[in-house]
Protein backbone atom coordinates (compact mmCIF):
# COMPACT_ATOMS: atom_id res chain seq x y z
CA UNK A 1 0.00 0.00 0.00
CA UNK A 2 2.85 2.28 -0.62
CA UNK A 3 1.89 5.74 -2.13
CA UNK A 4 4.25 7.15 -5.15
CA UNK A 5 3.75 10.87 -5.27
CA UNK A 6 5.82 13.28 -7.18
CA UNK A 7 6.78 14.64 -3.38
CA UNK A 8 7.78 11.03 -2.42
CA UNK A 9 9.87 10.85 -5.44
CA UNK A 10 11.65 14.27 -5.02
CA UNK A 11 12.07 13.12 -1.13
CA UNK A 12 13.54 9.65 -2.73
CA UNK A 13 15.97 11.70 -5.36
CA UNK A 14 17.15 13.72 -2.39
CA UNK A 15 17.81 10.94 0.06
CA UNK A 16 19.93 9.23 -2.33
CA UNK A 17 21.99 12.69 -3.48
CA UNK A 18 22.55 13.38 -0.04
CA UNK A 19 23.44 9.63 1.13
CA UNK A 20 26.04 9.22 -2.18
CA UNK A 21 27.75 13.16 -1.02
CA UNK A 22 27.81 11.89 2.63
CA UNK A 23 29.57 8.68 1.45
CA UNK A 24 32.07 10.17 -1.03
CA UNK A 25 35.50 10.05 0.71
CA UNK A 26 36.66 13.61 1.01
CA UNK A 27 39.96 13.94 -1.13
CA UNK A 28 43.11 15.70 0.63
CA UNK A 29 42.87 19.69 -0.31
CA UNK A 30 38.77 19.01 -0.90
CA UNK A 31 37.24 18.97 2.76
CA UNK A 32 35.64 22.65 1.65
CA UNK A 33 34.33 20.97 -1.97
CA UNK A 34 33.07 18.10 0.29
CA UNK A 35 31.40 20.52 2.52
CA UNK A 36 29.46 22.08 0.07
CA UNK A 37 28.60 18.89 -2.25
CA UNK A 38 26.54 17.60 0.70
CA UNK A 39 25.10 21.15 1.76
CA UNK A 40 23.89 21.50 -1.84
CA UNK A 41 22.59 17.92 -1.35
CA UNK A 42 20.55 18.27 1.64
CA UNK A 43 19.61 21.77 0.70
CA UNK A 44 16.10 20.54 -0.18
CA UNK A 45 15.62 17.86 2.26
CA UNK A 46 13.54 19.99 5.23
CA UNK A 47 11.23 21.23 2.40
CA UNK A 48 10.82 17.64 0.83
CA UNK A 49 10.51 16.04 4.62
CA UNK A 50 7.40 17.94 5.08
CA UNK A 51 5.70 17.34 1.61
CA UNK A 52 6.05 13.54 2.39
CA UNK A 53 4.85 13.92 5.83
CA UNK A 54 1.94 15.93 4.28
CA UNK A 55 1.06 14.47 1.36
CA UNK A 56 1.76 11.30 2.17
CA UNK A 57 2.55 9.95 6.21
CA UNK A 58 -0.35 11.59 7.10
CA UNK A 59 -3.09 10.90 5.30
CA UNK A 60 -1.63 7.14 6.05
CA UNK A 61 -1.66 7.76 9.78
CA UNK A 62 -5.39 9.05 9.50
CA UNK A 63 -6.26 5.75 7.20
CA UNK A 64 -4.67 3.67 10.38
CA UNK A 65 -6.86 5.64 12.67
CA UNK A 66 -10.39 5.49 10.51
CA UNK A 67 -9.20 1.89 9.74
CA UNK A 68 -8.26 0.24 12.60
CA UNK A 69 -9.03 2.07 15.93
CA UNK A 70 -6.80 -0.35 18.07
CA UNK A 71 -3.62 0.79 16.21
CA UNK A 72 -4.05 4.62 17.92
CA UNK A 73 -0.92 3.65 20.12
CA UNK A 74 1.36 3.13 16.67
CA UNK A 75 -0.09 6.21 15.04
CA UNK A 76 0.95 7.92 18.30
CA UNK A 77 4.10 6.25 17.88
CA UNK A 78 4.78 7.43 14.80
CA UNK A 79 4.20 11.15 15.13
CA UNK A 80 6.47 10.61 18.40
CA UNK A 81 9.26 9.56 16.24
CA UNK A 82 8.21 12.22 13.56
CA UNK A 83 9.33 15.11 16.65
CA UNK A 84 12.22 13.05 16.69
CA UNK A 85 13.43 13.14 13.31
CA UNK A 86 12.25 16.88 13.24
CA UNK A 87 15.05 17.80 15.99
CA UNK A 88 17.95 15.51 14.08
CA UNK A 89 17.33 17.31 10.74
CA UNK A 90 17.56 20.61 12.67
CA UNK A 91 20.42 19.64 14.34
CA UNK A 92 21.92 18.13 11.08
CA UNK A 93 21.78 21.10 9.15
CA UNK A 94 22.93 23.15 12.41
CA UNK A 95 26.16 20.60 12.37
CA UNK A 96 26.92 20.68 8.31
CA UNK A 97 26.66 25.05 8.79
CA UNK A 98 29.53 24.73 11.23
CA UNK A 99 31.31 22.20 9.50
CA UNK A 100 31.15 24.03 6.61
CA UNK A 101 32.20 27.29 8.19
CA UNK A 102 35.30 25.14 9.57
CA UNK A 103 35.97 24.01 6.26
CA UNK A 104 36.93 27.22 5.26
CA UNK A 105 39.48 28.17 7.59
CA UNK A 106 41.57 24.55 8.10
CA UNK A 107 43.56 25.53 4.89
CA UNK A 108 45.69 22.23 4.78
CA UNK A 109 45.07 21.11 7.93
CA UNK A 110 42.05 18.90 7.15
CA UNK A 111 43.41 16.18 9.69
CA UNK A 112 41.90 18.27 12.50
CA UNK A 113 38.33 17.85 11.40
CA UNK A 114 38.22 15.09 10.59
CA UNK A 115 36.64 13.96 13.59
CA UNK A 116 34.07 16.73 12.89
CA UNK A 117 33.46 15.68 9.35
CA UNK A 118 32.91 12.25 10.35
CA UNK A 119 29.86 13.08 12.80
CA UNK A 120 28.90 14.76 10.26
CA UNK A 121 28.52 12.09 8.25
CA UNK A 122 27.85 9.61 10.46
CA UNK A 123 24.67 12.04 11.72
CA UNK A 124 23.21 12.33 8.02
CA UNK A 125 23.51 9.05 7.54
CA UNK A 126 21.20 8.05 10.26
CA UNK A 127 18.60 10.44 9.48
CA UNK A 128 18.46 9.19 6.71
CA UNK A 129 18.01 6.26 7.38
CA UNK A 130 15.68 7.17 10.07
CA UNK A 131 13.41 8.78 7.73
CA UNK A 132 12.86 5.80 5.52
CA UNK A 133 12.17 4.10 8.38
CA UNK A 134 9.90 6.01 9.20
CA UNK A 135 8.39 5.57 6.02
CA UNK A 136 8.52 1.83 5.68
CA UNK A 137 6.59 1.69 9.04
CA UNK A 138 3.80 3.67 8.27
CA UNK A 139 3.68 1.73 5.39
CA UNK A 140 3.53 -1.55 7.06
CA UNK A 141 0.97 -0.65 9.83
CA UNK A 142 -1.11 0.84 6.81
CA UNK A 143 -1.15 -2.36 5.65
CA UNK A 144 -1.79 -4.24 8.44
CA UNK A 145 -4.76 -2.03 9.34
CA UNK A 146 -6.40 -2.57 6.49
CA UNK A 147 -5.43 -6.40 6.00
CA UNK A 148 -5.43 -7.39 9.57
CA UNK A 149 -7.62 -10.85 9.91
CA UNK A 150 -9.46 -10.12 13.07
CA UNK A 151 -10.85 -13.41 13.70
CA UNK A 152 -14.61 -14.39 13.87
CA UNK A 153 -17.18 -12.23 15.96
CA UNK A 154 -19.63 -14.42 17.78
Amino acid sequence: MSITTVQSQALEKTLSKLEMALMTPSISGEMENWASTVKEAAATLATDWTCELNTVLHPQYEQISQTDPEMLSRVEQMKQAETTLAEELACFHEELHKFEIAATHVDWHELKIAAFQKKVEECGLQLIQRMKKQQITASAWLSESVYRDRGVKD
